[in-house]
Parts: C-alpha cells; structure tokens; sequence
C-alpha cells in the first residue's frame, strides 16, 4: 500500500495499481485519496468508493461513513465487476481520478468538490463524480447508501423528475445523475451501465437542498475548470523551489485543503476514530482546530510563501475574541465553539472492529499551556514578515498571553500528547513557555514596548535555567519527558527548531542521539514509551521522523537526514498523503487522514534540508 522507499529529490511517485475484484471489507486507510473544498472532505478508495463524507463542514455528521462501521456506515461505490485501478491527482489540485482497466477497456472516475476563492462564489457542499469510458467497452456499476448521523438513520430515498430526495428528519441531500439509477428498498440507489469509448455519465451529491435540479444545472464541467484553475492558481504562487517539489506540493494542497474557509481554522485531520493502533482504543475525532496543529501548519505555509491563511486565521481568533479570553482552550470547534464534548457511538463497530468511535475530544479541556507558546511565535512570525497589529491588540492579546504565561508556567499540564492519566512538568510545555516570552519580547521590542521585553527576559533566563536542571536526565545524557524523569520524549526534537538550544548544543545533540537509540527504529521515530493507560501498542508517530531530519539537518548530519528523509517519502500513500502513524510491522498508515501534522513535518524538513544543503554547496 505504501510508495517506493528511497525516493530521491526531484523523483516522481510511480503507480500503483490496486485488484478492485478482491477488496477487503475494511480499504486500508492509506488506499484513499481525499478530495474537499477547504469546507469539508471525502475519501474516496482505490476501488472507487466514498467511505467516508461529512456534509457540509468538517464536523458535521457524515452521509457516508462505512469506514467506521462496513454495515452501518454508508458508501457510494463506482467500480466495474473486475479489474485494476490506479488513482492520482490532476497536476497541482485536489481533483481526483481513479482510472480502472479492464480486459475490454479503460475508464476512469473523476472526483471532485467545488472549490474557488471567489468569495461571492460559496464553495457549494456538493461532491460531482464524472464517469469517462476512455477505450474499449466497460461495464460499470454503482451503488449509494446514504445513511445519516454516523449511520444510526437510513435515509429514506424518494424520486423526484430531475434525480432523488434523499432525507432524514432534520437532514436532506439531493442526488441527480445523466444515469438512470432506481431505489432499493428505499434507502438505497443502484445503477449500471456498458459504456463505449467516448461515452461519459455525470452525477452530483448535494447536501442541504430540497429538490434536486436537472444534471446539467449544477454545471459540473464549468465547476471542474474553476476548481483546477483555482487549486493551480494558489500552488503558482507558493515560492518553494527546492529538491522535493512534489512532496512539497502535495503536502501544502492537503494543508490548504484542510483550512475551513469562512473562518481560516485549520482541522487536525478530516476524520474521527481511525485507531492508531489496531483493535485498541486510541481512536480520537481530529476533526478540530488545535491552536498548535494550526499555527504549525500556518507556519509550514509561510516558509513556502503563503501568507494569506495565517492571516486569516488571526483575524479570527482576534474578532471572535480567542486571543483576548484569559486562558486559551487548546482546541476550539472550526467556527469557533468552544462547548463540544466527547462522547462514544457504543452501536458502531469501528474500523477494523477498533472500538470505541468517539465524537468530539475531551482534550478541549486539558491544561495545554504550550498552546500560549505557539499562538505568540506565530505572531511574531507574521510581524517579522510584513504583517502587523494595531497597538491595542498588542495589549489585548500579545502583552495578556504573556503575563498568563508568566502566572501559570510553574504549573503542571497534560502535554503536547495529551495523556490523560494525569497532569506532569513537561519539558516540552516548559520550553514553550519559554518561547512564549521570548517571542512576545521581540515583538515589544519592535513595537516600542522594551519595558515588557526586560521584564519577560527576567523571566526567561529563570525558565531556562529550571527546564535544564530539573529536566535533564544524567541517566539517559538528555531531556526528559518531564522533570524528574528518566523517559524519553521525541516532542524534545523540537527544541532546536523552535531555538530553545542551539542545534550543536551538547545537550541537544545528546539528546538527539538519545531519542534515537531508544525511541527510533530506522527512519520511524515513537512518541515515548511510556505505559499510557490505552490498549494496545501505538504506531511510529511520523511528524517525529520529519522532526529529527529537521535537527539532523541544522547539527550538520546530512547524510542520516538524506536517508531518513529519502525513506520517509516511501511512507507515503500511493498519492503522496500521510497518516498520523505508521504501523513498523506493516508499514500500514494508522491513526486519522490525511493528518495535518505530519505534512507540515515534511515541509518544514524539506526546507531545512534544503537550506542546509544548500550551505554545503549540495547539488
């Protein structure tokens, strides 16, 4: 299911093609692709089906979600009786084509969502597939199985002149489709067709309207060109031109389409309850906003030169009053709800029978304070790029999140792992305290503040000198997880990234090699080892790997970060997507996808690999 391993700069993914004939009940979660329109996602398989679709934002609840349960969820297939497939992406888009050939023929499925910045254009939450018989004659068939509110309601299907109503209650979508389909039992739409070279069906998925129009009137074509126009307009003005185009690339599409729009948060992830470890529980609902996987990924963006999202973001965080409460939840809802809870769907089965699915995540609730430490770094990023804030908001937002940081950094937190057996002195919190005050000492300093910058700078130099003694393990010659301990944690690869210690500092590079014997297993790197309190054994957590060749590429390393990197590339899916795991045995992803945090990893390594070689004089 994964890439080729060793990719090298500048290579190309080769195909992969898949037996659409003997599909597993459960598709791996790396044999998808995911199509959005920076509203909400869909993944769609390698055999051609939607197992998963949440309409008509990220956090709604899902239309199709056979994924999380192959009996209740729902699905819309598209494949023909036998054959192979092989899906890629149209250059530099979300556009997605699964092409499937057979012993008469080839054709393919395009899959897409509308997508435009066009502001007076909405970005509608329809999903149009387009169904091509390129060569030959090809039998092919269809089958959609709507079931709302993650399959606890069977939607009841009814025909209309122009296609189908298909509603629940509360919840109603239309379908209309250039091919006649008919109702099974009322809840469900099957079709069939021979078709010839030439020959091409349309058929549209549109949530929230009453009565579904004509085919032609959704204009699926015109939306198609705009779509791709619009993904390549944006990719055109990234400034990235280093030795990893194409990883790059697709990695910043999927952050870009991971954005919600009307508000510029950025999901973690577009699915819930994907396991990271397979039939255990630790099956968490992604489909939020956390202010670090956010400001990462805003920070991912910027070195490639897109400013637009982080902007966006901040001045929604400014209007809807985040940045001005006294203390900042570490996760909030897409537009900005901070009241979700979390919550078991006990009547569903999980994927591959990994139980329990949860909805909404109790770590809203946790005590994050690094949260503090990335929100200010990423406004001083923003600043030190040409952005700005009036003086007001620097006493609002910059000059408040600091004095709480310096109020609360003595306290005990949950992490940047979020364990939930109890609150610790995590190093890594602490260094983002740290940064914290750093960063709003640089931003007083330019705004003609310095009065601030000394004060915090006193504080400063008495968290560094806390977080190294209390933090380090002479047992293990590095930092620790938390003070006092003698655990291993690979969030400390940070450290140089985020300018806490110098790269080619003793204890970092100790520490480097330390996270490395212990919590490496060639180019895969563990969060920790230690007893967590879940089932089963967790995945290579791959935001690390792309972290330590970000450190092996500032200490000098550039042959392990060339290796490492090269084999990273060939975790990948067959598109070019990341999960939040991998599983060492298997090599299979794990954990919900795409993830957020893993390709901002690959960005950030790219670009540091790329500066230090460069340095080098590395062609």
């Amino acid at each position: 299911m994964q890439g080729q391993e060793g990719a090298t700069p500048g290579s190309s993914r080769s195909p992969t093609a898949f037996d659409v004939e003997k599909v597993p009940s459960y598709i791996p979660i790396g044999g998808h692709g995911v199509i959005g329109n920076m509203r909400s996602c869909a993944l769609v398989a390698y055999d051609g089906t939607i197992d998963w679709c949440c309409l008509p934002r990220f956090d709604s609840f899902p239309i199709f979600s056979s994924i999380l349960d192959s009996r209740l969820g729902g699905f819309w297939k598209m494949a023909p009786p036998s054959g192979r497939s092989i899906q890629r992406y149209r250059e530099n888009t979300n556009v997605l084509e699964t092409t499937f050939e057979t012993d008469s023929g080839r054709a393919a499925v395009l899959d897409f969502m509308p997508y435009t910045p066009d502001p007076l254009w909405p970005n509608p939450p329809e999903v149009h597939r387009v169904l091509r018989c390129e060569r030959g004659r090809v039998k092919f068939r269809t089958s959609i199985v709507p079931r709302f509110i993650f399959g606890r309601r069977a939607a009841k299907i009814t025909s209309t002149e122009n296609g189908f109503l298909i509603a629940s209650r509360k919840r109603r979508a239309v379908l209309s489709s250039s091919l006649p389909l008919y109702i099974v039992g009322g809840e469900a739409l099957k079709g069939e067709v021979e078709m010839t070279g030439g020959e091409e069906h349309t058929f549209v998925l549109s949530y929230g309207e009453s009565i579904p129009r004509a085919i032609s009137e959704y204009g699926t074509m015109y939306k198609l060109t705009a779509t791709e126009r619009s993904w390549k307009a944006w990719v055109e003005g990234l400034v990235y031109r280093g030795r990893w185009k194409e990883a790059v690339i697709r990695s910043a599409l999927v952050l870009r389409l991971l954005v919600y729009s009307p508000t510029g948060a950025i999901v973690a992830a577009p699915t819930t309850s994907l396991p990271e470890a397979p039939g255990g529980n630790r099956n968490w609902d992604y489909r939020f906003s956390w202010i670090r996987d956010s400001a990462f990924s805003l920070w991912a963006l910027g070195q490639l030169g897109s400013q637009a999202e982080a902007e966006r973001y901040f001045v929604w965080l400014l209007t809807t009053g985040k940045l001005f409460a006294h203390r900042l939840q570490p996760v909030y809802g897409v537009d900005g709800d901070h009241h979700f809870e979390e919550r078991e769907l006990t009547y569903l089965d999980g994927y591959r029978h990994s139980k329990p699915v949860r909805v909404g995540n109790a770590a809203a609730h946790q005590v994050q304070l690094d949260a503090y430490g990335v929100i200010l770094d990423a406004l001083y990023f923003t600043l030190r790029h040409g952005g700005g804030f009036p003086e007001d908001t620097y006493h609002r937002s910059v000059k408040a999140l600091a004095y709480i940081v310096c109020q609360d950094w003595r306290k005990p937190g949950h992490g940047v792992w979020e364990i939930r057996s109890g609150t610790h002195h995590y190093v890594y919190t602490k260094v983002w305290c740290y940064v914290a005050l750093d960063r709003a000492s640089r931003i007083a300093r330019m705004t003609g503040h310095p009065q601030d910058a000394v004060e915090w700078e006193k504080t400063m130099k008495e968290m560094k000198e806390e977080i190294l003694a209390k933090g380090w393990s002479e047992k293990k010659k590095a930092l620790a997880m938390s003070y006092g301990s003698d655990e291993l944690d690979a969030a400390n690869l940070l450290l140089p990234l985020v300018r806490f210690l110098d790269p080619k500092d003793p204890k970092m590079v100790s520490t480097v090699d330390a996270i490395i014997r212990e919590l490496g297993q060639d180019d895969l790197v563990f969060r920790y080892r230690i007893e967590d309190g879940f089932k089963g054994e967790e995945g290579a957590f791959l935001a690390c790997s792309f972290w330590l060749v970000s450190c092996l590429a500032k200490m000098g390393r550039l042959g392990d970060a060339m290796d490492i990197f090269g084999k990273l590339q060939g975790r990948a899916n067959h598109l070019g997507l990341y999960s939040e795991e991998i599983d060492p045995k298997t090599g299979e992803a794990l954990g919900n996808f795409p993830q957020a945090y893993t390709h901002m990893g690959l960005i950030s390594a790219a670009c540091d690999l790329d500066r230090a070689l460069d340095l080098e004089g590395t062609v």
